[in-house]
């Protein structure tokens, strides 16, 4: 980066994306002026055999295309087609294809950016970078990186760009003050090097090129950036493998169009190169303020709570009348004052929402169960979430809704899972009530589970990835929207259960044992769902139980990534699950297909162990 009279101002890291167009940060370049007198510069690198590069310089065409926004932090620019120095063509060098669908990498997955630190040769971060989160626009991840890598690439494993780095994530206290290693405020006056960072954050690809597409998409460097293909590698001249050995026991072999990083593992490379192209359309520069369009392309959860007093609820009758009536669970007597009463309707306490009705426990501040209703024939695709929105319900008294105060520490601590291991965890998923007869009704309905009534704190990786939690619920879903079959499904936490032995069921013939408390907060040691259908004429029932208890015996160490052996689940008979939760099921119970007659339950290790 150079100012007009040709001063080096600092250093970025950008990447072609489409045919003479270039992307780094709005912190890079905020302006025109900025990108004008500075030069991006190729090969600023070093060869498989530990050599120098030769650098090559070429100038950026700001009349042609500048384009940037502050919100999400990037700018595209042009980029002239011959060097400096007239020697090269920037048709010597690929580019990397963007895509707008989310969800390219999970929570959990490994990362790799390709970037110039403190402006150094590139370097290549291959180990120790985890995807720690989403938070809306922005991904949070694990990696070093120093001034000068903002601009610079994320990838996936599978290559493909799913972030476009731009920030540290500094540790701050509750004023908002950036905090030291040593835990004191930190000021510019500071090296930055004393930062407390805890993550490092980049913009999701995916929110960035939705917002091209809609912002300036009809622009031609821009329209040729995002639809076209690189062409195929061309071969390589000598047939067969081409190996170059290095002293650091570092190489590249390439067969063909495709190339292989030994390190000495071996990671697949496309080789990304193209033709000739003729020189970019000479079109008017366009610069994009946050005033003049919004960066709202996060899929925001709405929900109307004045409409609360319509909303329809569970339907008892959804799978047929009489025999084939699924009723709610029953509340025993001696738990009956601890149900959470409307404020205006006292005598009142099941909580109605689209698809699904919750009744609250209030001195536990969650549900002692929720029951939706799933129909897979109306099931719709209304996109990926990208971000979430929770609300406590207004009709009962907000000291009964354990709410933001508790899983609001997310933000600050998901990059530091000791400080705050637990998720938002749904009881009715969203996935399970977004059904109906149009997208935005059913978008509508599955936005209702974002109130805390149908929220319940669950370790952090049960519902990220494919964990069998996780799993166990997709199977369901799947099962029922593959035959267009309808299904009751109930869900809750099991209070004060009795401890089970390591990797065990807990045995309900046994005293409870009161929940670990964290924060102040009793954190329920299993969680339970039941799915009820109709086959043949008759109500056909099964029950899983899912155990966290051995992660809350760990509480001091929880920062430990959870494995799918940490978490048990089994599938129990309802006979059981009623002794545990103290629930009254009925009908339910008495529909039980028995396929866990096994004492104790059977153990799900993997999805083809349960059965319907």
């Amino acid at each position: 980066m150079r100012d007009s009279q040709g001063n080096v101002q600092g250093f970025g890291t950008g990447f072609l994306i489409g045919p003479g167009v270039l992307m780094t940060n709005n912190h890079v370049f905020e302006t025109p002026g900025a990108a004008r007198n500075s030069l991006a510069d190729f090969d600023y690198e070093v060869t498989a055999n530990g050599r120098d590069k030769t650098p090559v310089f070429f100038g950026f065409g700001t009349n042609a295309l500048f384009f940037t926004n502050q919100a999400l932090d990037f700018s595209i620019v042009a980029i002239k087609s011959r060097s400096l120095d007239n020697a090269r063509n920037l048709t010597d060098y690929g580019w990397l294809p963007l895509s707008a669908t989310p969800g390219k990498a999970d929570p959990g997955d490994y990362l790799t950016i390709i970037q110039h630190p403190a402006g150094e040769r590139k370097q290549i971060c291959v180990r120790e970078n985890k995807l720690l989160k989403y938070d809306g626009n922005a991904a949070w991840y694990t990696t070093d990186t120093l001034g000068g890598s903002s601009g610079s690439p994320v990838f996936n494993r599978f290559w493909q760009v799913v972030a476009l780095h731009h920030s540290g994530v500094p540790r701050k206290n509750s004023k908002g003050q950036w905090l030291t290693k040593d835990g004191k405020a930190w000021d510019q006056s500071m090296d930055e090097s004393r930062i407390h960072w805890i993550a490092n954050e980049g913009i999701r690809i995916s929110a960035i090129v939705n917002f091209i597409k809609t912002a300036t998409g009809s622009h031609p460097l821009v329209k040729a950036a995002l639809t076209t293909a690189p062409p195929p590698a061309p071969e390589p001249a000598v047939s067969g493998g081409v190996e170059l050995k290095s002293q650091a026991n570092v190489w590249v072999e390439q067969t063909g169009a495709t190339a292989t990083l030994v390190v000495p593992m071996r990671i697949p490379i496309d080789v990304v190169r193209h033709d000739p192209d003729p020189a970019p359309v000479a079109t008017a520069a366009l610069v994009v303020a946050d005033s003049d369009l919004g960066a709202g392309v996060v899929e925001a959860v709405k929900i109307n709570q004045k409409t609360l007093g319509t909303r329809p609820g569970y339907k008892t009758d959804f799978l047929g009348k009489g025999k084939l009536s699924v009723p709610l669970p029953v509340i025993p007597a001696a738990l009956k004052s601890k149900v959470a009463t409307y404020i205006k309707k006292p005598s009142e306490f099941e909580l109605k929402y689209f698809n699904y009705s919750a009744v609250i426990r209030k001195d536990r501040q969650l549900a002692f169960f929720s029951a939706a209703n799933i129909d897979g024939k109306l099931r719709q695709d209304v996109g990926k979430r990208e971000g979430d929105s929770w609300l406590r319900d207004p009709r009962i008294k907000g000291e009964f809704q354990l709410g933001e105060e508790f899983y609001g520490k997310q933000k600050t601590f998901e990059a530091d899972r000791s400080q705050n291991p637990f998720d938002r965890g749904h009881l009715v998923r969203r996935l399970d009530a977004t059904w109906g007869n149009t997208v935005a009704a059913a978008k509508e309905h599955g936005d209702d589970t974002f109130h805390f009534t149908n929220c319940s704190p669950q370790f952090w990786q049960f519902n990220q990835g494919k964990k069998l939690w996780a799993g166990i619920e997709d199977f369901v879903l799947d099962h029922l929207e593959e035959a267009s079959r309808k299904a009751c499904v109930f869900n809750g936490p099991v209070f004060d259960g009795p401890l089970a032995p390591k990797g065990g069921l807990p045995d309900p013939k046994k005293a409870g044992k009161a929940d670990p408390k964290f924060g102040g907060i009793a954190i329920p040691k299993f969680f339970w769902k039941i799915m009820v259908v109709e086959q043949d004429g008759e109500l056909a029932s099964t029950a899983f139980l899912l155990s966290q208890q051995d992660q809350l015996s760990k509480i001091d160490c929880i920062e430990e990534a959870m494995t799918e052996e940490d978490t048990k689940v089994f599938q129990v008979s309802i006979a059981d699950l009623a002794k545990l939760t103290k629930l009254d099921f009925g009908s339910i119970a008495k529909a039980d297909t028995k396929e866990a007659a096994v004492a104790g339950g059977r153990l799900i290790e993997v999805i083809e162990d349960i059965r319907l």
